[in-house]
């Protein structure tokens, strides 16, 4: 009957409800999904079609994030041993993850193994070791990773500023993505 409605030009299914079902028939694992299971490969595309469709980013958005552009210049200039980057190195399949926080122009690296990237576990990790330094710091830069939601806290208890990268931007702390790197020589991923 909906097939017959159809050709007649008055469908009332869409074709994103077929997509979905084609797409649900083949990651499903019910007996009924079996034999319209390879289905998707008579798609013009055989790959995951997107909805494009003007939806909110559902991502949460951390408060108070102040972009790397309105960092200072001198930062970038790499030579006074106050300015901070931070990153997690993870372990593998995310169980688990170390701390690493890299002074720009020393490269000196402390690191500090998380139990998990919890923003209240690594905000006070950070503040805990930071708060060791010889020399108070200026700047920390974070990435754009929930565990780094609370920067309000270590701009507060170490008096710096934070700055936050763009998202899927490595390069705008490339000095502690660099040591990170050297690191993996010793703790390796796979292990």
């Amino acid at each position: 009957m909906i097939l017959l409605g159809c050709l007649l030009g008055n469908c009332p299914i869409s074709h994103e409800w077929l997509c979905r079902w084609i797409w649900q028939s083949k990651h499903g694992n019910k007996a009924a999904d079996k034999p319209d299971k390879r289905i998707y490969l008579h798609l013009k595309h055989a790959k995951r079609r997107i909805k494009r469709t003007n939806q909110k980013d559902n991502r949460v958005i951390i408060p108070n994030r102040v972009p790397i552009e309105k960092r200072p210049k001198i930062v970038n200039k790499r030579i006074r041993p106050t300015d901070i980057e931070v990153d997690f190195m993870m372990a593998k399949n995310h169980n688990g993850a170390i701390l690493v926080m890299t002074n720009r122009a020393t490269l000196y690296t402390r690191l500090h193994k998380l139990s998990n990237r919890r923003s209240e576990t690594v905000i006070k990790a950070i503040i805990k070791t930071l708060e060791q330094a010889d020399y108070p710091m200026h700047t920390v830069t974070f990435d754009t990773d929930l565990g780094f939601a609370n920067h309000n806290e270590v701009a507060e208890a170490l008096n710096v500023d934070t700055y936050f990268t763009k998202p899927y931007t490595s390069q705008d702390k490339g000095t502690v993505e660099n040591r990170i790197g050297q690191i993996r020589r010793f703790f390796p991923k796979k292990n």
